[in-house]
This record gives C-alpha cells, sequence and structure tokens, in this order.
C-alpha cells in the first residue's frame, strides 16, 4: 500500500486518518518519492494535444491516433511503460480469438490494449497510469521525457521543439 507522508520536527508522519494495519514496534520499508507539479502534469496534455493535432497524414491514418489520448496511451507502451502479460492458446485460431477478446476487455479497463498473435501465443499490453495516485514525480518526469521523443520524433520535429510549442 501507498501513503502519503511529511517529514516534520524530525519523523515522517503519515498524512491519513486510518493508518495501515501495522503491530507496535514493527519495521517497514519506506520509499521517499517526491510528488509532481500540476503544472508538468497539464503541460504534458497540452503538448500531446498539439502533436496530435499536427500529426503527419501517415502518422494520422494509424489506429494509435485516434485520438490525442489514445496516442499517449500507445507513446507509454511503446517506450516501455507498461504492464504485459503472455498466454498459450494451444494453437493460432484459438489465439486470434482470444486476442480479441482480451483486448477488448484491456482497453475498456485502461482505454487503450494492443495484442499480438504470433503462433499460439497471445501478447497483451496495456499503458501504465500517468494518474498522480499511480505514478510518482520522478517516474512521471521519466515516462513525460520517453514518450516526448518518441512522439517528437513521429513528427520529425526535434523534442525541444515540441516541449516548447505547449509552453
Amino acid at each position: 500500500m501507498q501513503y502519503r507522508a511529511r517529514w516534520q520536527d524530525g519523523t515522517l508522519r503519515l498524512l491519513t486518518n486510518s493508518p495501515p494495519d501495522l503491530a507496535e514496534g514493527e519495521v517497514v520499508i519506506v520509499t521517499v518519492e517526491r510528488g509532481r507539479s500540476m503544472a508538468s502534469h497539464r503541460h504534458q496534455f497540452a503538448w500531446i494535444n498539439d502533436a496530435w493535432l499536427n500529426l503527419p497524414e501517415h502518422e494520422a491514418m494509424q489506429p494509435y491516433a485516434e485520438t490525442a489520448e489514445t496516442l499517449r496511451k500507445h507513446a507509454l507502451i511503446a517506450c516501455g511503460y507498461h504492464q504485459t502479460y503472455t498466454l498459450d492458446c494451444g494453437g493460432n485460431a484459438t489465439a486470434q480469438r482470444v486476442k480479441q477478446a482480451l483486448v477488448t476487455a484491456e482497453a475498456g479497463k485502461h482505454g487503450y490494449a494492443i495484442g499480438r498473435v504470433r503462433g499460439p501465443v497471445v501478447t497483451i499490453w496495456t499503458p501504465e497510469s500517468q494518474s498522480v495516485r499511480a505514478m510518482g514525480g520522478d517516474r512521471f518526469r521519466e515516462s513525460k521525457n520517453a514518450i516526448l521523443d518518441w512522439i517528437a520524433a513521429k513528427l520529425g520535429v526535434p523534442p525541444d521543439e515540441l516541449r516548447s510549442r505547449a509552453a
């Protein structure tokens, strides 16, 4: 579980009314993850929308470019910010049917999913959530920069140009 905390008066204090179920004196591992600025969060969505509106025709025709949001989620997957799982379905025909069902189900849950069949094996990818709750500041900055580079390459522009367009 994740809890927000504040360092105050030499003590790390949880910011919750319902503390975790811990025994008195129990030792736990704490990872420090700094938050992120909402301005950075909004900036990402602004440049993605701008990029989506300016995709070259051959890119705009791709299934992942249907909306600015599908472009963002596809870029997350392409840049390694995803979950994946693989199923052996025993045969190619079965794998094709299973892929369709899983992509539909996962897209309903995550807003976007990619599936691939190789022989009897289905692989499904879903994008990692960039919500403030799901992704801390450092990982958000990493993912934001990675997808910025990927989308800039699709546009054929330097990443700094794309970054400054929506500033």
